[in-house]
């Protein structure tokens, strides 16, 4: 007969049978409910087949009643190879302990490179990073992902235009690019103040200069506010004048008028976490995934999940197998109902906000009127009318107005 179980796993011992007939011992069993397979007769008075290692005792009993001699060989089976691997005790555990020493030194973070920043920079990056987790000796599996601690650092360091993170083996690469600044206009060469745009002017502060405009004055746009033309000279040899130009310095505040069209909603959906978190882990080989940990259903209506991979690298060489961890994350839907006057208050905040982000932080809002408010399809839609107090000093060294 032919077994399809897994034996293997059962330990396997081969019977050799001696005596007259041998296979009639086989048979003997087989009416004992002993199963044995694989049976060659190899002389008239031998005779082998395979039993399990179970049922040895059973066999010996057997035996007793009988004229046969028996004799085991060939074991082989997991009961065997564990056997011979409680021999070789001291090695394996010496191998495993190096193996895990081996897999520390791996996957932990030996060196910290930074570029693209002064050393001042690059001393104060590294203690932040130090206070993420991210230090000499630790294993990346406990730091947070290179996304999360880039974000970190653009947040704690406005200065920074960008950060990549390259995780290389037992280094951490860092390549850095702060914001540059504009260069600072040449003052000397600033002769000149014009109008940026159309208002009222309110206040004046000429330090270096001559004005042409006088408060309550309306400007237009482009309009010569502040000449570096002090006097005239005349010129000896022709009947002509010529104009000693010194520097134009001033601030100069005028009213102007704004126009602004906003809409609000009266009813809304947003979604918010509740903090309930459930994570479950995964053994991904390739695109096929194992779950190891987390095997509990999650029972929210409503989540988000967020998928984290953990890489196992050897050098620059990256094993095809990695940890995923998916956390799911419990959000409700919350509706959010508005009057008109809420939604008008909100609308009339966030049209503020959004001029004052386009103005600057100089510029004070004086005056504001809604020109025009309705109500349709759910929302209400403001036109509003602002009157701004701003600097309205040309930056630029021109002849005429932006």
């Amino acid at each position: 007969m032919k077994q399809i179980q897994p034996i293997w796993l059962k330990g396997i011992v081969t019977l050799r049978v001696h005596g007259h007939y041998p296979e009639r011992f086989f048979d003997f069993c087989a009416r004992h409910q002993i199963p044995v397979w694989s049976i060659k007769k190899q002389s008239n008075l031998e005779c082998i087949g395979d039993i399990y290692v179970k049922d040895i005792n059973r066999i010996r009993q057997l035996r007793r009643k009988t004229h046969y001699k028996l004799s085991f060989d060939k074991r082989r089976g997991l009961p065997f190879f564990c056997k011979r691997l409680k021999g070789l005790k001291p090695l394996l555990i010496s191998f495993f302990l190096a193996f895990i020493f081996f897999l520390y030194l791996t996957q932990c973070v030996w060196f910290i490179e930074i570029d693209g920043v002064s050393s001042e920079m690059k001393e104060s990056i590294s203690i932040t990073l130090s206070d993420y987790g991210v230090k000499k000796g630790k294993v990346k599996f406990l730091m947070d992902n290179p996304s999360e601690i880039q974000r970190k650092l653009l947040n704690d360091y406005p200065d920074l235009l960008w950060v990549g993170i390259v995780p290389d083996g037992v280094s951490y690469k860092l390549e850095v690019i702060t914001k540059k600044q504009p260069p600072e206009p040449n003052k000397n060469r600033r002769t000149h103040i014009y109008a940026k745009k159309d208002g009222v002017i309110s206040e004046m502060f000429v330090a270096k200069g001559r004005s042409l405009v006088a408060v309550n004055d309306f400007v237009k746009k482009g309009q010569l506010l502040v000449t570096g033309e002090l006097n005239q000279i005349e010129k000896d040899d022709k009947d002509e004048t010529l104009a000693e130009t010194g520097e134009a310095e001033a601030e100069i505040y005028a009213t102007t008028w704004y126009e602004s069209r906003v809409s609000i909603p009266l009813k809304g959906i947003y979604q918010t976490e509740t903090g309930q978190v459930n994570n479950k882990y995964h053994l991904q080989i390739g695109s096929f995934q194992i779950p190891i940990w987390g095997f509990h259903l999650t029972d929210f209506e409503f989540e988000h999940i967020e998928s984290d991979y953990y890489e196992l690298s050897f050098g620059k060489w990256t094993v095809p197998i990695s940890l995923k961890r998916d956390s799911h994350k419990e959000i409700i839907p919350v509706e959010i109902k508005r009057s008109e006057e809420e939604a008008t208050r909100i609308g009339l905040e966030q049209a503020r906000q959004n001029l004052l982000r386009n103005l600057g932080r100089e510029t004070a809002i004086i005056d504001e009127k809604i020109l025009q408010q309705s109500t349709e399809n759910g929302k209400v839609n403001l036109h509003v009318y602002f009157t701004v107090k701003e600097n309205i000093v040309n930056t630029i060294d021109m002849n005429q107005g932006d």
